[in-house]
């Protein structure tokens, strides 16, 4: 998980994204350091092109020259992945499968001023469960493979492939079937919902489409809460922010009927407000009000932004927001007993004639790592 940043540091760089002069010495960190930190949070090239809307601030020289050549390598890079993005995204639709992107790629070409502003791992797609195999067939043919990743049909309700190219670029693509793996969130918006008002990427070619402009705002808000504790990243905010800023009143208002429809409404005004405060988004007062209204903390989802949440709270949430105990047990194993290709993945002894007979050993050692962690509150 991602460290918070300083106070301090997370002021200074909000302030950046909002156009405003920032003196170097306020930030308290050394070149290096900073770069280190714009590229954790994958400001790299969000703090370059600002920095290139403003005038001489007296920052490194050193500073600048390093961030420009990260900033053009990002943009190559990014390149690369457009192309292979296309070529996914046709491979799928030969075969009658119409994914909608999620999250940081589709954002990227579709509200930031250029994709490569917007650095991600990989691409995310939602599609129907019963394409799965299909999806994984034609991944395969097209040379991508598994990587390792822990599965299970409550556990993660998705799954991950991916492969270099001739320049050494990784791509991965994780495919969802559900929203969310945390069950008060994998139901949210169904893939049906989705594609009933997605919009067409044009910059990634005829097949691809993302959700419609409240959709997408819905699930950038909720994204930090449900999957990631409520960590706040200026990257996350600055979606939020660029979403909103392009939605008309009467699409707000639908943002505010469907986040209280959906019961994430204490969520979305967390999140709206935040961004309102970090880079002055402008969220009408009323929608705030509307979200946060009196009895919305009693929302099942709005426990997720406790500050004091872990894990434990996290698999909890999760066993009693399934609706049957065959499935809540089901879930328990998914997490005490991964599938055994993954437990000798994990361990490096995938194909290794001995692997199978060092199992249940493999296991004990598993589960006693992951009690220490949850001990020393690692977990």
């Amino acid at each position: 998980m991602t460290a918070v940043l300083p106070a301090h540091l997370a002021d200074g760089l909000a302030a950046v994204l909002r156009g405003e002069r920032v003196s170097w010495p306020s930030l308290g960190l050394e070149p290096a350091e900073l770069l280190a930190v714009c590229a954790e949070e994958d400001l790299t090239g969000l703090v370059h092109h600002q920095l290139g809307n403003l005038p001489d601030l007296g920052w490194p020289q050193s500073f600048r020259d390093e961030l420009t050549r990260e900033a053009r390598a990002g943009a190559a890079r990014e390149l690369l992945r457009r192309r292979e993005l296309v070529t996914v995204l046709d491979a799928l639709a030969a075969r009658e499968i119409h994914p909608i992107l999620l999250k940081g790629t589709p954002l990227a070409y579709t509200v930031y001023e250029s994709p490569s502003l917007r650095p991600r791992s990989d691409t995310d797609l939602l599609i129907s469960r019963e394409q799965t195999d299909t999806v994984r067939r034609v991944m395969t043919g097209i040379g991508y493979s598994a990587t390792n990743y822990c599965d299970g049909e409550f556990l993660f309700c998705q799954f991950e492939l991916g492969k270099d190219d001739a320049f050494g670029v990784g791509h991965a693509f994780d495919f969802h079937w559900k929203i969310s793996t945390q069950s008060a969130f994998a139901d949210l918006l169904s893939y049906d919902e989705l594609s009933a008002d997605a919009t067409p990427v044009p910059a990634l070619g005829a097949h691809a489409r993302t959700a419609g402009a409240v959709h997408a705002l819905l699930l950038a808000c909720v994204h930090p809460v449900m999957h990631h504790r409520n960590v706040e990243r200026l990257v996350w905010i600055y979606d939020i922010h660029l979403l909103a800023a392009r939605l008309s009143r009467a699409e707000f208002d639908r943002l505010a009927e469907l986040a209280v429809r959906k019961g994430v409404a204490a969520i979305c005004a967390h999140e709206l407000a935040l961004a309102r405060s970090r880079l002055g988004t402008p969220v009408p007062d009323e929608v705030i009000a509307a979200l946060a209204a009196p009895g919305r903390e009693a929302e099942r989802s709005a426990s997720y932004l406790d500050p004091a949440r872990r894990w434990n709270n996290e698999l909890l949430s999760n066993v009693r927001g399934l609706p049957r105990w065959t499935d809540r047990l089901r879930l328990l194993k998914e997490v005490a007993f991964p599938a055994p290709g993954y437990m000798l993945r994990a361990y490096g002894l995938d194909g290794a004639a001995f692997g199978s007979g060092l199992l249940p050993a493999l296991y004990v050692h598993r589960g006693v790592r992951g009690l220490w962690k949850v001990l020393r509150n690692r977990k």
